[in-house]
């Protein structure tokens, strides 16, 4: 049986995941486009935000379907921070698909 600490740090990740996806996300792009450039690393990033932006998009849905019908924080933590990361990915595959190759670095 796990005990209150441990029951604690499982719902603060749960809550915590999608920002903490955007941020990997982050930080792949901009440092993937430092050190690379050309059609294939444009690939790459987009390759990496469509996966990033189905993870945080599921992690929203099953935030969304847990906190139908309830009234509870801890459901609405989890479906707001999912929609805050899924802004955030978006806004970063913006900047991806906007710039073209290169435009990065």
């Amino acid at each position: 049986m796990m005990d209150r600490h441990e029951r604690l740090f499982s719902l603060t990740l749960r809550a915590c995941a999608p920002l903490l996806v955007w941020a990997a996300h982050f930080t792949f792009c901009y440092l993937y486009a430092a050190v690379s450039c050309g059609a294939g690393a444009w690939a790459v990033q987009a390759a990496a935000s469509a996966l990033a932006l189905a993870l945080v998009a599921w992690m929203l849905w099953r935030g969304c379907r847990a906190a139908k019908g309830k009234r509870a924080l801890r459901a609405f933590a989890d479906a707001a921070s999912a929609a805050l990361a899924l802004a955030g990915v978006a806004w970063t595959t913006m900047v991806l698909l906007l710039s073209g190759p290169c435009a990065l670095a």
